[in-house]
């Protein structure tokens, strides 16, 4: 299995939650030198943070999770509530409803998992940021003019 770098987090399910996960998440990602996926992941985690606040009793806490492995991150929020979140039909004027739609497009992957029968109600989203690909450039092609010349 290939090296990870994992953190957790627990939080209160309150109005401050999305703000306070967002702001952790980009903490982490940025203390472990993943600068180029934290702008989506903390949009990411914001909108799962928000549904469950939502959906669980504000006196369960949610505990989010971010681990780091060399082609990707995943990020999974964990609440006290059995209700999955669902890709509705949006229609312009919907004031609500959008965030899922914005992990199914953001994300390179995304599902929910419920906790096991013998644990406490409850289930974790997680969603998945794929490393960005950068592509090898050859020696030799760094002492071409044209690589000079656009880089």
């Amino acid at each position: 299995m290939a090296e990870a770098l994992t953190a957790r987090f627990d939080l209160p399910a309150n109005a401050r939650a999305a703000g306070r996960a967002r702001r952790l998440v980009n903490e982490v990602l940025s203390t472990w030198g993943r600068e180029e996926d934290a702008e989506v992941a903390r949009l990411l985690v914001s909108e799962v943070v928000t549904n469950a606040v939502r959906y669980t009793r504000s006196d369960d806490p949610l505990h989010v999770q971010v681990v780091a492995q060399k082609d990707r991150v995943r990020i999974a929020v964990g609440d006290g509530s059995t209700t999955h979140p669902v890709l509705r039909p949006m229609r312009d004027d919907d004031e609500s409803g959008r965030g899922m739609h914005l992990v199914a497009a953001l994300a390179s992957e995304w599902g929910v998992v419920d906790k096991p029968a013998n644990d406490s109600p409850g289930k974790h989203v997680w969603f998945e940021l794929a490393a960005p690909v950068r592509p090898r450039i050859p020696a030799d092609a760094t002492r071409s003019p044209a690589f000079h010349l656009f880089r």
